[in-house]
């Protein structure tokens, strides 16, 4: 029997449900460990594009911007998104600051708390 293959993008998807599902099962028993690690992973079909990298932005990219505001509530959570999105940003090389200024509004969302340049001040959130 020969064994199945799936596309990357089938793997990939499965792979942030369950990232996104565990995040979600330690936050409800007051786990705190994985709110950036989940932000990331969502977050990680944007940044070609917040690089400079895609000229388009890909369909999971507003999915993952929309799992990544359903994860910060409160200012100290957004805060500190904040500050994992930018190191998420910064160590895919480069932030163009028009394309990540943009991205919440393309994606018909609004997140205040997404950095937009590399030297962001993610302390001064709301």
């Amino acid at each position: 029997m020969t064994p199945t293959r799936h596309s990357p993008a089938v793997v990939a998807a499965a792979l942030l449900l369950a990232v996104l599902a565990s995040g979600r099962r330690g936050a409800e028993a007051g786990g705190d460990e994985s709110d950036c690690s989940v932000a990331q992973t969502a977050f990680s079909e944007c940044t070609g594009y917040v690089a400079g990298l895609d000229e388009e932005i890909p369909p999971q990219c507003c999915q993952g911007l929309s799992d990544v505001k359903d994860l910060a509530p409160g200012a100290d959570q957004r805060r500190d998104l904040c500050a994992c999105l930018l190191s998420e940003m910064l160590a895919a090389g480069k932030v163009d600051s028009g394309r990540a200024a943009g991205l919440p509004s393309a994606c018909g969302l609004s997140v205040g708390f997404l950095p937009t340049s590399p030297d962001f001040d993610c302390s001064q959130i709301p």
